[in-house]
């Protein structure tokens, strides 16, 4: 699936469909979003004490901002000789697999993303954002497996974002992540979680109205045109037109700043056309 991929709406599922048609549809949902939330493109590199280190980290991280995956890997790789255990480096790392396996369309680049996220964890289990980009490899390996190891990575992906934002709530990626979850679940129809229950187990509870509060709780980290998008297509999909409208609106006029804005204004135009 490209990086940019349109996500899709959310409208329920039809009555009388398969176990295995309903999960495909609800990780097709689930699971794009958490990737696109990317957590490797803002961070500070200010509490790192190795000044070298900081400053690589700081021009990878702006590369990574700007979508240029491929520089990112090189220097990330050319780090791992003298920093082989670093967390900072390897959850860097490893998001930058996922996000090239997008753009490629490779699991093999997923695998290794989910290999060098345990990498990190290995070296730091406190480490919020070695949590996320866990929830981002599980999350696009899940879309390419069968439908009991798409459930149980789905799991993975929502734990692993709520152990993200438990370790540090100043990670508005994975706020967005559980947002995007909480709405997407929340969107079943009854038959559907009744399936998914009965099957596989269930699924964690979900809520729009949590999914709300996280988008915003996003937006107070940073004010960004992706959390206000997603807040906006949540409006939408509770039957709140106007609020949606007002989210849009306000993330037209904005700047563009990361390398997915230019695409996440043209869906939010297609949104507004829709409302």
């Amino acid at each position: 699936m490209p990086v940019h991929a349109a996500r899709p709406s959310v409208c329920g599922t039809l009555p009388g469909a398969t176990p295995a048609a309903v999960m495909a549809l609800v990780l097709a949902l689930l699971l794009a979003g958490p990737v696109l939330a990317d957590p490797a493109v803002a961070q500070s590199v200010d509490h790192i004490e190795d000044e070298t280190l900081a400053e690589e980290l700081a021009t990878v991280d702006e590369l990574r901002k700007q979508g240029e995956f491929m520089d990112a890997f090189g220097r990330l790789n050319n780090l791992l000789g003298d920093y082989p255990d670093h967390v900072e480096v390897l959850w860097r790392l490893s998001a930058t697999e996922v996000n090239l396996g997008e753009q490629r369309g490779s699991t093999s680049l997923y695998e290794q993303g989910l290999e060098t996220a345990n990498r990190a964890l290995e070296a730091d289990s406190t480490n919020g954002l070695a949590h996320f980009v866990r929830s981002m490899a599980e999350g696009r390996l899940a879309l390419e497996a069968g439908t009991r190891e798409q459930i149980e990575r789905s799991r993975a992906v929502k734990y692993h974002a709520d152990r993200a934002i438990e370790l540090d709530e100043s990670l508005d990626g994975a706020l967005n992540a559980r947002g995007q979850w909480n709405r997407e679940v929340a969107s079943l129809g009854l038959m559907s979680r009744t399936i998914v229950r009965t099957v596989y187990g269930g699924l964690p509870d979900a809520s729009y109205e949590q999914a709300v509060e996280d988008f915003k709780a996003a937006l107070e980290i940073e004010d960004r045109i992706l959390h206000r998008y997603e807040l906006a297509r949540t409006y939408a999909v509770m039957g709140q037109p106007e609020k949606a409208r007002e989210q849009i609106e306000i993330l037209l006029d904005m700047p563009n700043v990361y390398y997915d804005d230019p695409d996440l204004k043209e869906e939010a135009r297609a949104l507004l056309n829709d409302l």
